[in-house]
């Protein structure tokens, strides 16, 4: 079963919401394209899913730096849709700082693949919120937290 496949069988309806510090939350671990997004990382190599030091996050902090942007290309998108994408998740970001988060993250409990970046929730929907809480120093934030057994 390919990744794609792999998510699409997780049972989004099973959680329960918790408040949950931004620390604990690592970016998802997608085995294809891993190999992409840490070629762009820059941090200690354990920290590979530290949001903290994602293209999301940098790039939030410094719209020049084109971390983020390569990250699409190399996800095989076109400019015209990362234009689109980026607008949107400024978009996030300025809603965000004026009227705070008005949807929850979904966070998984635990990997959706087990893998040494990763012993604890991983983000299962909301990378760009993460992003955006960690830039505006918000240190936890509601989550749906899903439930895999």
């Amino acid at each position: 079963m390919n990744y794609r496949q792999l998510v699409k069988t997780v049972d989004t309806s099973n959680f329960y919401v918790d408040d949950i510090q931004l620390y604990r939350i690592r970016a998802q671990y997608n085995p294809e394209r891993f190999h992409l997004w840490k070629s762009l990382h820059k941090g200690p190599e354990i920290e590979a899913l530290n949001m903290i030091f994602s293209p999301h996050y940098r790039f939030l902090k410094d719209q020049s730096d084109k971390s983020y942007y390569k990250l699409q290309r190399m996800y095989g998108r076109n400019n015209k849709w990362i234009q689109e994408k980026i607008k949107k998740f400024l978009g996030v970001f300025e809603s965000m700082k004026t009227e705070g988060i008005r949807k929850n993250v979904m966070i998984v409990e635990e990997p959706l693949i087990k893998n040494k970046y990763n012993q604890g929730f991983e983000i299962f929907e909301g990378h760009h919120r993460i992003a955006c809480a960690l830039v505006l120093e918000i240190e936890s934030i509601q989550c749906e937290i899903i439930r895999r057994k």
